[in-house]
C-alpha cells in the first residue's frame, strides 16, 4: 500500500511552471534572438522558484544557444551560484542533467539544500570563467499562506463521500468543497493531492482561487467530484471512500513575493513577450520568491 508523503509541498507552481513553459516555447525574448541566433547580451534561459517551504531547490538553466526542440548538451560551460543579496551569503549550486521522453528533452536542474530564509532578497547568477553573464533577482515572501477549512462553523463546504449524482451524471455544487486562504500578497499556486490507492492524484486548482477584496482572502472551490471521477456504464460516479490511503485530501497552497506576476487572465501570447513577467537579466525566463503550506481537508460521509 502506497503512503501519502507528510511533507507534501508544491515544488514549483504548476500553472505558473506551464506559463514559463510557454514561454520558453513561443519563445519569449527579443525576436532578433533565437536558440539558432544567440546573442551575446542574452546568455541562459532560468526558470524556477525559491519555496521557503521547500527542502530542495531547484532552477531549470539553458544555454540559449541550444536548440531547445531538442535539448541542452551535457555539458554546461558554466556554474551558477545562489546568494543571498543581505547577507552577501553565495552557494554553488549542482547541475543535475535530466532528460524526458528516451531523451528528446534534454536539460540542466541545478539545485540546493541550503536553507531559504522568509521576506529576504536573493540573486541567482550564470556564471561563465568567474564572470555574471546572467542574473535573477527576487523576494520571498514574508510568511505562507494561512489556510482554513471550518465548514461546521462557516460557510466553507465539507468534502463529501460518496459524491451525488442526478441522471447519472454528478452534481458539481454538491461535489465541491471549499477553504480560504489569507494573509497573501499574490497566489502562485493550488495543489490538491487525492491519497487514493494505486493511484495518488495531484490537481492543479490555481484558477479555481477567487479574491474577495472586502474580507482580503482567497476562497478556493475545489470540485473534487470532477477529479477522481471515475466513467462506469450506468453514469460517473467517485472514487469510493475505502480506496483512500488516508481519510483525507491534502491541498497546498503557494503565496508568491512581492515581485511574483498576476498571471490571470493574461493571454499566452502576452506572457511570451520579453517585457511582461522576465526578471532575468542578461537572458529569459523567471525566478520567483514563494513560500507554500499544506491543510487536510477531511471526507466526511454524506448523509
Amino acid at each position: 500500500m502506497r503512503q501519502l508523503v507528510p511533507s507534501f509541498r508544491p515544488f514549483c507552481a504548476p500553472g505558473a511552471a506551464a506559463i514559463l513553459a510557454a514561454i520558453l516555447i513561443l519563445g519569449g525574448c527579443d525576436p532578433s534572438v533565437s536558440v539558432l541566433n544567440p546573442s551575446d547580451q542574452y546568455r541562459f534561459s532560468l526558470f524556477g522558484t525559491l519555496n521557503v517551504a521547500a527542502d530542495t531547490q531547484v532552477i531549470r538553466v539553458d544555454p540559449l544557444g541550444d536548440t531547445s526542440r531538442v535539448g541542452s548538451q551535457k555539458a554546461l560551460a558554466a556554474t551558477v551560484r545562489l546568494e543571498n543579496v543581505e547577507t552577501g551569503t553565495q552557494v554553488t549550486l549542482a547541475d543535475s542533467f535530466e532528460t524526458i521522453g528516451e531523451g528528446s528533452a534534454r536539460f540542466h536542474n541545478l539545485k540546493t539544500t541550503h536553507p531559504i530564509r522568509p521576506d529576504t532578497r536573493y540573486r541567482v547568477s550564470v556564471r561563465v570563467e568567474g564572470t555574471p553573464v546572467t542574473t535573477a533577482t527576487t523576494t520571498t515572501p514574508a510568511r505562507p499562506p494561512t489556510l482554513r477549512h471550518e465548514p461546521t462553523s462557516t460557510d466553507d463546504k465539507p468534502f463529501l463521500l460518496p459524491c451525488l449524482t442526478r441522471d447519472r451524471e454528478l452534481v458539481e455544487s454538491a461535489n465541491t468543497f471549499t477553504l480560504r486562504a489569507s494573509a497573501v500578497e499574490s497566489l502562485a499556486a493550488v495543489q490538491v493531492l487525492y491519497p487514493i490507492e494505486g493511484a495518488f492524484s495531484l490537481v492543479d486548482h490555481y484558477n479555481d482561487a477567487e479574491y474577495r477584496k472586502t474580507d482580503d482572502l482567497y476562497r478556493i472551490s475545489v470540485y473534487y467530484g470532477a477529479d477522481i471521477r471515475v466513467g462506469t456504464p450506468g453514469g460517473d460516479r467517485c472514487t469510493f471512500r475505502s480506496q483512500f490511503v488516508r481519510p483525507h485530501a491534502r491541498v497546498a497552497v503557494t503565496a508568491g513575493g512581492p515581485d511574483w506576476p498576476d498571471w490571470r487572465g493574461v493571454s499566452i501570447n502576452d506572457i511570451a513577450r520579453p517585457d511582461t513577467f522576465t526578471n532575468v537579466e542578461g537572458g529569459h525566463g523567471f525566478v520567483g520568491g514563494v513560500y507554500s503550506d499544506t491543510i487536510q481537508i477531511p471526507i466526511r460521509q454524506r448523509e
